[in-house]
C-alpha cells in the first residue's frame, strides 16, 4: 500500500478525475472529455506548483469528503466552493484559490459548488492513476479512462505519488467574473430548431446559462 492516499468517506454528486482532454480521436469516435472549466482546472493545479496538465478532482454541486492518510500534502480548491478542513479537534472555513497543507489524519469537506457548477481539488503530487488515449479524463457514458471510467465512489482509495514539496503558502485574489462572450458552433441538429428558438437562445443566453451547463453535463455524460 502507497504510504499517502485519500480515503473517501462521501464520494459526492458528481465526483470524477479529470485533465486536458483527449485530441484528435473524433474521427474514431472519442470525444475530447476533461475539465468542464478550464480555468479553474489551471488555477487549481498552479496553485500547489503542478505541471498546468495534471489530472485533479472535478466535482459538481456537492463535492467528496476525504480523509488523508500519510506524509504531510498541500491542496488548493477552485470554483465557487463551500468547503471546510477538519484537523484534529479544530473546523477551518477554507478559502478557494488559496493553498493548505493536510496532515496524517486530517479531512477535507468539500460541501457545495455556490453560485458554479463545477469546482477542482488538485494535491502537489500526482494521483496513481490509469491513462487512456493519453488521458485520464473520465467519460462515465463510455466508461473511458481512469478508475474504469467510473465516478469515484464511497471508501474508495485514491493514492498518491512523487509529491513535489512545494509547500509554500500560496493565494489568489481570483473573482469567478461571468463569461461576456462564449462562443458556439451549429452542430449536426441545428436546423431542428425552429427560427424563434435560436432567436431565444442567442438573445437571451444569460436567462438560459445555468440550463445550458447542465445540459452541457449530460451531454459530456452521455458522450464523453
Amino acid at each position: 500500500m502507497n504510504s499517502n492516499y485519500f480515503e473517501i468517506l462521501r464520494a459526492g454528486i458528481n465526483t470524477t478525475f479529470q485533465d486536458e482532454g483527449r485530441n484528435n480521436l473524433f474521427h474514431i469516435g472519442i470525444p475530447f472529455s476533461g475539465a468542464m472549466d478550464n480555468r479553474n482546472f489551471l488555477l487549481a493545479n498552479k496553485l500547489v506548483g503542478n505541471k498546468l496538465n495534471l489530472p485533479v478532482i472535478e466535482f459538481a454541486y456537492q463535492g467528496p469528503l476525504l480523509k488523508f492518510n500519510g506524509d504531510k500534502i498541500s491542496i488548493a480548491i477552485t470554483g465557487d466552493v463551500i468547503f471546510k478542513l477538519k484537523k484534529k479537534d479544530n473546523e477551518i472555513d477554507g478559502n478557494c484559490y488559496e493553498s493548505y497543507q493536510l496532515d496524517h489524519g486530517d479531512e477535507i469537506d468539500i460541501l457545495s459548488t455556490n453560485k458554479s457548477v463545477y469546482g477542482y481539488f488538485s494535491v502537489n503530487a500526482e494521483f496513481d492513476l490509469n491513462f487512456q488515449w493519453e488521458s485520464c479524463s473520465i467519460n462515465t457514458k463510455a466508461n473511458i479512462g481512469s478508475n474504469n471510467g467510473k465516478k469515484i465512489s464511497d471508501g474508495q482509495e485514491i493514492l498518491i505519488k512523487k509529491i513535489n514539496n512545494n509547500f509554500s503558502k500560496k493565494k489568489l485574489s481570483y473573482l469567478n467574473s461571468k463569461i461576456e462572450k462564449i462562443r458556439v458552433i451549429k452542430g449536426t441538429n441545428f436546423d431542428y430548431f425552429s427560427d424563434k428558438g435560436k432567436k431565444t437562445f442567442f438573445e437571451n443566453f444569460e436567462i438560459n446559462a445555468p440550463y445550458i451547463a447542465n445540459q452541457r453535463q449530460r451531454s459530456r455524460t452521455k458522450n464523453g
